[in-house]
């Protein structure tokens, strides 16, 4: 029915229409308003509260006004914080229902009350706060006069509320009695009862004071049974909530039935007696009536009516509960912590809290706690619910601090998780688990092994292939794993009793059921599972290092690796995989994750199995590796130099670490600045490869392009370019176009054709591996920065200076950001906009950069290395430029003496020197005029 009130274009009533509209309501239009054109009301309210909007709007509709709500009035696809903020601009006035989950702060409500806290042109509050569960508004709030709805009949709940709406008013005579329902013409069935107010029969569980959050799952849970998708299954692991989530909907949507009835399901014998009790409740039968007569009368009622609801809960097999649901008319709801739910409803599944609603649980046990302890205590805990009520309530009952609660998880996990549960839990985790275990140890052993090992593990999900290796398990799995069929199916039974997580052919133990589960083994099988979870992770392959269609595989496979800590295997297999998974980190980008992970093996290994140990070894070059990576050259180059004389005396010089750690040595050379030395050491290097490998192998020709940037630093630029050229070639014949090494080339071919003047082949060359290498490693990625600032360099060479200040401004952003402002890199990359800056003629600018610049690149690598001596020469530039002519003068015979004691009179790098310092050299006292 459509409802006009005076002055205003008709809408669409979603409940019965009641009286014509009033007189007296606020009557102003805003015209622009992208909401209902001015309605009266806009209700803001948490999604957790939506019974009580639906039954103040139905009312307020009810009364005359016209009223928006964002569950009635907004469509699927249209844009929230657009419908938003429209219809607070277009709403003579906004509803705010007051509860706890109203003023949590991560909510848009706070938006919208903080909107409509202002006053109209007559000082008239727009802001009518109803408060509908007890809570603690925000400071700003509180002076507000707020008028309570929980807690009053339906009758005084909606006289306060109309009283509301209306406002102050003294009446004209003497007021009439209040007319009933009927005389109101209205069916007293027609209209929502009060939320919160139970039906007549009743029997859910007390409502938990302390829930918390859970929007995401119980506002599309109403929707979707209210859009005829009557039996719904919240599904998860236990300890999730799921029995909270059930109770919480029964009392918030009480008043939407006239019937709801909580079945416990977990002994299904018992069901049948449940329903007998129903009927004797709904007043369906005597007392005295036979089960059979008594669901026989339930089944009818269910049939004619639908204003009811039945809850399954801890219901676990699917067959026990479908002959329940036959002709079903109302709602259903169904806890479980089994998934396979498929055919008989919707299927839900609970996950872990958000960690806002995890803090918002612990602090209603502990109020003073401090975000950083919530936040850390959550993070231990899994954010997982059951978890976190136990928590809370131990350390309100026992004053135990954070760190102390937490060293007693770590140390005594199963007694901490065996404290005594909340009020709102039958039992503790660690009870639930062990109770869980029993079972299942009774019918289905293999069951048990199969999560002990997944304890074992860490607590990620873990691919079920990895799982079924016979020979690597105990042996009463093994028996079953070398059967593909009965291994799914014990797989699935893990799944079914709600200890793990299975799905996308893994398993998930959540890391308190996994650590519980732990805790319950003895010493001798829990070394023993150790020992499997080494042999089933040193089975896996997940490919090349190199390859980033492979990283996918390796981050899947690092988290378990870190958990059974190689450091301390004797499985040789393990360990060769350990020193893959350090190199994968460091090809990826990851340097911080990779050093202290390689470190630990370096250093175990050294002290267990001996400095000449090929793993050792190995893990000695990626711990230089990661020194490199991050910019320590001298650290890297003091192991390198220990490394490879060990890996000569005990292997020779053709194994292939032998020749990875000459490899670095020559690399790290260069990056000291000792180019004589690293371009013998790699030239060495290729010979070595070529000969053991061939022409074409990718690490010969890794080792070529190393070869030629050394060669690019010297006197011998274009013998550079055609070795990258001819790298290049060779690795696209091999690698294809876009592997990274290929295009790790092109950005050196880049620079070596920019320094020898092909400038316009660099461009095309470098955008082009820059575009593919963003798509592939992403916009930080060392690899990317580097051809960030190729890029900037090319812009340079091409006179586009302002570019090339705005490329090197970047990359020395991202250098800064990914590995640090004192790394060397960063350090070249702010030189390097200092020269841009001078070439820019923006020397004013560009003279303090460089100067800074100057002194920290010293302080690491001393005046003679090659790059702290160019910075220096472009600070006498910048200073010549801006009129400082003596300085200048000093500054670049300091550089000219540099040049001539590292590298000798007649060097290429004396002869570049001299060149680009000529304008200083050759000027008298006056100041050069600036360009």
């Amino acid at each position: 029915m459509d409802i006009a009130a005076p002055g205003r274009p008709a809408i669409t009533a979603r409940y019965p229409a009641g009286s014509a509209s009033r007189s007296g309501a606020f009557r102003s239009f805003r015209p622009g308003s992208w909401g209902l054109p001015g309605v009266d009301f806009f209700i803001s309210h948490a999604g957790r509260d939506r019974a009580w909007a639906e039954w103040v709007a139905w009312h307020l509709h009810d009364a005359g006004y016209t009223v928006e709500l964002d569950t009635w009035d907004w469509a699927a696809g249209d844009n929230f914080v657009t419908k938003m903020a429209a219809a607070l601009d277009g709403a003579e006035r906004v509803v705010a229902l007051f509860s706890p989950a109203y003023f949590e702060p991560q909510r848009y409500t706070t938006d919208e009350w903080a909107s409509a806290f202002v006053h109209d042109e007559q000082q008239r509050p727009r802001l009518l706060p109803l408060v509908v569960e007890e809570c603690e508004p925000p400071q700003l709030l509180r002076p507000l006069i707020a008028q309570k709805l929980f807690g009053l009949d339906e009758d005084q709940a909606r006289k306060a509320l109309l009283d509301a709406a209306r406002g102050p008013k003294r009446p004209d005579g003497r007021p009439e009695f209040p007319p009933s329902a009927q005389a109101r013409g209205q069916e007293a069935g027609s209209r929502p009862r009060v939320p919160g107010s139970p039906p007549a029969v009743w029997n859910v569980p007390g409502r938990n004071s302390d829930f918390t959050g859970r929007d995401g799952v119980l506002v599309p849970l109403r929707e979707r049974l209210l859009s005829c998708k009557n039996t719904q299954v919240l599904h998860g692991i236990g300890g999730v909530g799921k029995t909270q989530l059930a109770i919480e909907y029964a009392h918030g949507f009480a008043a939407g039935y006239d019937l709801v009835w909580w079945i416990d399901s977990e002994r299904t014998g018992l069901i049948s007696e449940q329903f007998a009790a129903l009927a004797v409740a709904a007043g369906l039968v005597g007392t005295n009536t036979d089960h059979t007569a008594a669901e026989l009368a339930v089944r009818k009622y269910f049939r004619e009516n639908s204003r009811w609801l039945l809850v399954f809960d801890n219901a676990e097999d699917p067959d026990a509960v479908r002959p329940w649901l036959s002709g079903a008319a109302g709602h259903v709801l169904i806890t479980s912590r089994n998934p396979a739910w498929n055919e008989i409803g919707t299927r839900t599944e609970v996950q872990e809290f958000q960690r806002q609603e995890s803090i918002a649980l612990l602090r209603s046990r502990q109020p003073a706690l401090a975000d950083a302890e919530a936040d850390r205590l959550a993070d231990e805990l899994g954010d997982l619910p059951l978890a976190l009520a136990q928590a809370g309530g131990t350390l309100a009952e026992t004053g135990l601090s954070v760190p102390e609660y937490l060293r007693l998880l770590e140390s005594r996990t199963n007694d901490v998780l065996n404290e005594k549960p909340p009020s709102s839990y039958p039992t503790s985790l660690a009870a639930a688990v062990r109770v869980s275990m029993e079972r299942l140890a009774a019918d289905e052993p293999a069951a048990v092994a199969l999560l002990q090992v997944c304890a074992m593990f860490a607590p990620e999900p873990i691919p079920t292939g990895w799982l079924s290796k016979p020979e690597a398990l105990p042996d009463e799995l093994a028996k079953v794993a070398g059967d593909p069929l009965a291994f799914g199916k014990l797989v699935a039974r893990i799944g079914r009793i709600g200890l793990a997580r299975v799905g996308n052919a893994t398993i998930r133990l959540h890391r308190l059921v996994r650590s519980v589960i732990r805790d319950q083994l003895s010493v001798d099988r829990r070394n023993a599972l150790h020992t499997s979870a080494e042999a089933l992770l040193a089975g896996v392959v997940p490919g090349s290092t190199e390859d980033p269609a492979a990283w996918p595989e390796w981050a899947r496979l690092l988290p378990h690796l870190v958990e059974v800590d190689p450091a301390t295997t004797e499985n040789e297999r393990l360990r060769s995989l350990a020193c893959d998974a350090a190199l994968y980190l460091l090809r990826r980008g990851d340097v911080t994750s990779a050093m202290p992970f390689v470190r630990r093996l370096y250093e175990r290994w050294r002290d267990r199995i001996g400095p000449d140990d090929v793993h050792t070894l190995t893990a000695a070059n990626e711990v230089a590796h990661s020194h490199f990576q991050l910019g320590e050259y001298h650290e890297a180059h003091a192991l390198i130099e220990d490394t490879l004389p060990r890996w000569q005396e005990n292997f020779g010089d053709n194994h292939v670490g032998t020749l990875r750690s000459w490899n670095d040595l020559a690399v790290i050379l260069g990056k000291l600045g000792q180019y004589a030395l690293a371009c013998e050491a790699q030239e060495a290097v290729w010979e070595k490869r070529r000969y053991l490998l061939g022409e074409d192998h990718p690490e010969t020709l890794y080792a070529m392009t190393n070869l030629a940037n050394v060669l690019n630093s010297s006197d011998e630029e274009l013998r550079a370019r055609e070795l990258h050229e001819t790298a290049w070639g060779k690795y696209r014949h091999v690698l294809g176009d876009d592997h990274p090494y290929v295009l790790r080339a092109m950005n050196s071919l880049a620079r070596a054709l920019a320094s020898t003047g092909e400038v316009l082949r660099a461009r095309e060359l470098c955008e082009e591996a820059w575009e593919k290498s963003r798509e592939m490693l992403g916009e930080e990625h060392p690899d990317v920065l580097d051809l960030m600032a190729n890029s900037a360099y090319v812009c340079e060479e091409l006179g586009d200076f302002e570019e090339a200040c705005r490329l090197w401004r970047e990359a020395w952003q991202r250098y800064r950001r990914v590995l640090g402002e004192s790394h060397p890199d960063a350090l070249l990359a702010e030189a390097n906009l200092g020269v841009a800056l001078i070439r820019a003629n923006r020397s004013p600018q560009a003279r303090p950069l460089l100067a800074d610049v100057h002194e920290r690149q010293r302080a690491i690598f001393g005046f003679d290395h090659p790059d702290v001596m160019r910075t220096y020469s472009w600070l006498a530039i910048a200073l010549y430029r801006v009129g400082k002519v003596a300085r200048a003068r000093r500054v670049a015979d300091t550089v000219m003496a540099g040049y001539r004691r590292n590298f000798g009179e007649n060097s290429y790098q004396m002869r570049q020197t001299v060149e680009h310092l000529r304008p200083i050299l050759q000027a008298k006292s006056r100041p050069a005029k600036r360009r």
